[in-house]
């Protein structure tokens, strides 16, 4: 069982190797994803600003052949006055002129009002397509980084796994079972040492029979508190020292 003990340690240690890189893998793979996510929001937002600026440029040339329009009624109406008869029909044109005059300036109003969206428009546009530009240069190398970073990982991940699969092949089945349920429900460390009479994964003390069956090392032993697999960690002659 020590023996089992010791090439498990060995496996255990190849796992958490693994652990870390698939995390960082992970990170970096999210980090991208991240940043592409937060690019094609701004290029989304940049193209509904421009047919957002195209529609508001369509209706600013509809204002305006509505502006042409009534000015020539307007300029028609004016003329007509000239030649009514009646002082009633005068009254009723002067009426018109009237009414097409504030149609006029209402849509002057309108047109200066949105000559300033235009402008306004445009300005915002500029500045996302600026920050596009940006942001395109920045994720470029920081994609040339991240690849070849992801690249060296999987490389690492590889070698990690065939050294893996070889240590699980050392290990009796039944020990391999147990340690790979512990790892299941509780990732990270399925197998910690015991010292001093406590587990070092709970830090609860252990019963003194039950430390002594660790001790000696001919039984698979797991901690009454958490569950991991325990092996006997010696004390060093400092720790020792330290503990009288």
């Amino acid at each position: 069982m020590r023996e089992d003990l010791k090439k498990l340690r060995e496996l255990q240690n190849v796992c958490l190797q693994l652990d870390e890189l698939e995390t960082e893998r992970k990170e970096v793979t999210e980090r991208l994803e991240t940043n592409r996510g937060f690019l094609q929001k701004l290029v989304d937002d940049l193209e509904g600003q421009k047919t957002e600026l195209d529609e508001i440029r369509a209706l600013q040339q509809q204002k305006q052949e509505d502006l042409k329009e009534i000015q020539e009624q307007h300029t028609k109406r004016k003329k007509r006055l000239t030649s009514v008869s009646s002082t009633k029909e005068y009254a009723a044109v002067e009426k018109e002129i009237e009414v097409l005059k504030k149609s006029v300036e209402q849509t002057e109003e309108e047109l200066l009002h949105l000559a300033e969206v235009i402008e306004n428009t445009q300005l915002n546009i500029e500045e996302k397509e600026e920050k596009v530009s940006q942001l395109k240069e920045s994720m470029s190398a920081d994609e040339k980084d991240a690849t070849k970073q992801l690249k060296e990982l999987e490389s690492r991940i590889a070698e990690l796994r065939a050294e893996e699969t070889k240590s699980r092949d050392s290990v009796a089945k039944r020990v391999l079972y147990k340690y790979d349920f512990i790892r299941s429900r509780r990732p990270g460390l399925a197998l910690v040492a015991a010292s001093d009479e406590h587990c070092e994964g709970c830090f609860m003390s252990l019963p003194a029979q039950l430390y002594i069956e660790v001790q000696r090392g001919e039984t698979l032993v797991t901690c009454p508190s958490c569950q991991r697999i325990l092996y006997f960690q010696e004390q060093s002659a400092d720790d020792q020292a330290a503990a009288s």
